[in-house]
């Protein structure tokens, strides 16, 4: 971003906004994240796909949102010169939504490249013919469905601008875990498995709800809340509660 930019960028995978509110998304989905307030400056999302049509019309979508701002990127400045052309754009951008579908793997590793040396969290629009280190969950970022409806979108980029990772249950663990041994992760950067109710007990723990109304919420008792708060923070390696959210956002459990 430029120096003259009221808003900094967010550190990748942070666990609360600048008021201290809970950023991470809960079983309700991604529309559960805050807008930012604190200044009436526009996210800027770049816009990158293989034909001028597509990159419209993503940017129609992005811009009928009217927190945010698309700027359309040239896959021909991407596939130049290690893709230095397109950098200004790239770093002036919040966040990256890319539909990959048609592009050529050079100008998608230059993308990956660019978008981790300028902390620009890069939004993929479904995981086929990604290269290496892509669906990295050390980044803020991620990859939801190409069908996906425009709330769901927008609520990603929110999501990814605030410096999280997210991930659409429609992306198969195969894929994942191609990804992570292509780029050299540990076993543990790949999602751990958890049951249906372990994940809902997980969401509500990131909404920041305590025992007592989890267990009300879920129509079970507290003592069993507990049972399964704690084999979470077992699979997970966790020590609190909340260092259970950020690795379970990190390896994409929390997500849309």
């Amino acid at each position: 971003m430029s120096s003259t930019s009221p808003v900094a960028r967010p550190t990748p995978i942070t666990t609360l906004n600048e008021r201290g509110e809970s950023i991470f998304p809960s079983r309700r989905g991604l529309a559960n994240i805050p807008v930012p307030r604190t200044s009436a400056r526009r996210l800027v999302v770049g816009i990158v796909a293989a034909y001028p049509s597509m990159r419209a019309g993503l940017g129609a979508l992005v811009q009928g949102d009217t927190s945010l701002t698309a700027s359309a990127i040239a896959p021909a400045a991407l596939a130049a010169a290690s893709g230095m052309p397109a950098l200004g754009q790239i770093s002036d951008a919040d966040v990256i939504l890319v539909e990959p579908g048609d592009l050529g793997q050079e100008t998608l590793a230059n993308l990956v490249a660019l978008g981790r040396e300028e902390g620009v969290p890069l939004l993929w629009l479904g995981s086929h013919g990604l290269p290496e280190n892509a669906l990295s969950g050390r980044h803020a970022g991620g990859v939801i469905s190409p069908d996906a409806e425009s709330e769901t979108v927008v609520a990603a980029i929110r999501a990814a601008q605030q410096g999280l990772y997210v991930l659409d249950p429609s992306v198969s663990q195969v894929d994942i875990s191609a990804q992570a041994q292509a780029s050299g992760q540990n076993p543990e950067a790949v999602p751990t498995t958890l049951s249906p109710r372990e994940r809902e007990v997980l969401g509500l723990v990131a909404s920041g709800l305590p025992n007592k109304a989890i267990a009300r919420s879920l129509g079970i008792s507290d003592h069993t809340v507990k049972f399964h708060v704690s084999s979470v923070l077992t699979k997970l390696d966790a020590g609190s509660r909340t260092e259970a959210v950020t690795i379970a956002t990190r390896q994409g459990i929390l997500s849309l």
